[in-house]
Order: C-alpha cells, then structure tokens, then sequence
C-alpha cells in the first residue's frame, strides 16, 4: 500500500502551530495539561502584531526539568522568575508548591499568565527586569530576600540583566538563567582565554559563576539561528578596591591588543603606570586580558591610591 504523502494535520504539531501563530503576529498562551503530556493552544492577539521582544520560548520539557533541579527550589520557598513567557518554567514551579514571583515586559503575556494562574499564586510584576525592583512583590508574597531567580533570559538584554542582577546579592542568592552560548562562555571565561574580556571580570567581581549545560536551537519555539547556555551565579558583595580594578579593566579591555602601560597612558601618568607594573610584580607588556582580580586590585592599588 501506497504510503500517504500527507502532512499531519496542524494539531498534531502544536509547536509548529506555535511558531505560525508567532510569524502572524499572534501569540498562543501554553497550557501543559498534567497526566497526558499534551499541549492545549489557545489563541490571543497581540498588540501591534509583533513578536514580544524578540524571545524564543522554551519548549524541551527535559530542559525545564534540568533547569529546576539546578535551581532547587522547593514547596514552600520563593522564586523570582525573568521573563516567564508562556509559562514553561512557571507552571512546575507552582505544581511543586514553590511561590513564584515573575517580572514579565510583555503586557499580553502577563495578563494570560494572570488569568490562568493568579489562583495558584503567581505574583506578575510587570516591567523591564534590568528596572523593576521584585522587593515589595516578594514581600506580598511573604519571602524574605534573598530570594533564588530563575530564567530564560532574551537574547538583547541578557548581559546589562545578568549585570543588574549580580549587584543585588541583597535580593537575590543565587541566579539560574539562560543566555546565549557565546555570553555564557564569556561570564565564567578565565583570565587568558578568548573569551574573557571586561564582562568576565565585572561578573567575577560580584559573582561565583559557573556553566551548567547547553541548549540547542531545537528546545525553543520558535528555533534561533544560536546555541544557548544555562549558567549559574552566586552573587556576593564586592571586596574593597573593586571599584578601582574594574576602572583598569575597562581601560585595558577597550584598547584589547595595547600592552596596560600604553592603554592606562591614555588616562594615567605613563611612568606612574610603568612603576604600578613593576611594584605589583608585572611584566611591562602586561595586557588586561592576562590578569585577573586579585592582580587588577593589586595594581588599582598602587596607581590610585585609595580607590575603593
């Protein structure tokens, strides 16, 4: 017998069905129904017809199970989402008695994320996450910071985020986030290696980063054109003379192929640089992406005497 040439018909491949609705400019709201692993679209129109913010929505759900057993939450604590979108992430969380607190940009999104799941406890702050401060919200929801924050990050705006958020170890303990590939690897990048660069460095100054996993294109509706990456940061206050080390590194990562002395000669005396070199034990060709912390701190230390 002839085997039919047929495509299958549209509801037996909801998460291309997915991506038709995000090429028209519509948007569908995800219901992940428990028991029978199916998936129910429901429809909604979009403001402008546009897709929200660029995001690709996570679809994997041995993915979302990695990324909720590296964040740990359980029954009881409280979570700050980023960017929930269609709920990948949100509904497990609440399925497993965690409180989620989620900080969403898309006014559409929030308002279906609301309508569906208020009643299990979903807070929904809406705003721009690199603005919004989740504090009074996590109060609501009766936690006392720090608090764990979990995410699929957008691509555009992962870094000045991740930036943000590191700073808050007040607010946050510990992030479990997904960037693209290329910025995870420059987040935990070590001193000496291709990706490290000023990013690297201002990260470490407030943060314990490490790469947990990669993402292929193929977890997401609808796939981008990249691999991503989840890492994980323990954010911590900064040690004294940080302020003065991120100044040098800005400085040597902005003119990457000078030596330090002739990058700093540019906003420091050339022989005050020469002599901070040699006292911190460097050698004169030294480049900013050979050093690390400590050795930043040390020649921060010497060039700008008393800079926090």
């Amino acid at each position: 017998m002839r085997r039919s040439t047929r495509r299958a018909p549209v509801r037996s491949r909801p998460w291309a069905l997915l991506e038709v609705f995000l090429r028209r400019g519509r948007l569908p709201a995800l219901d992940s129904r428990p028991g029978d692993g199916r998936l129910a679209l429901v429809t909604a129109s979009r403001r402008g017809g546009r897709r929200p913010l660029g995001q690709h929505f996570l679809r994997n759900p041995r993915t979302v199970e990695r990324i909720l057993a590296a964040l740990g939450a359980s029954a009881g604590d409280t979570v700050v989402e980023i960017g929930p979108g269609t709920g990948a992430l949100t509904r497990p969380l609440l399925s497993r008695g965690v409180r989620v607190v989620a900080v969403e940009a898309d006014a559409g999104l929030s308002a279906r994320l609301l309508a569906e799941l208020a009643e299990r406890g979903l807070v929904v702050v809406e705003g721009d996450a690199r603005a919004v401060d989740p504090g009074p919200a996590l109060r609501q929801a009766g936690a006392a910071p720090p608090v764990p924050l979990v995410g699929n990050l957008p691509y555009e705006s992962a870094t000045p985020m991740v930036r943000a958020f590191v700073r808050r170890p007040d607010l946050y303990a510990r992030l479990v986030v997904m960037v693209q590939r290329e910025v995870a690897e420059r987040l935990v990048a070590a001193p000496g290696s291709d990706a490290y660069g000023f990013l690297s460095v201002d990260v470490a100054a407030h943060a314990a980063a490490r790469l947990l996993f990669g993402v292929p294109p193929r977890d997401f509706a609808p796939a981008p054109r990249v691999f991503s990456a989840v890492v994980e940061l323990v954010p911590h206050p900064p040690e004294p003379g940080t302020a003065g080390a991120l100044a040098l590194a800005s400085a040597g990562f902005a003119s990457r192929r000078k030596t330090l002395l002739n990058a700093l000669s540019a906003v420091h005396d050339r022989e005050a640089v020469r002599r901070a070199i040699a006292s911190a034990g460097l050698p004169e060709d030294v480049r900013a992406e050979t050093l690390g912390l400590p050795e930043l701190r040390a020649l921060a230390a010497r060039l700008v005497p008393g800079g926090s």
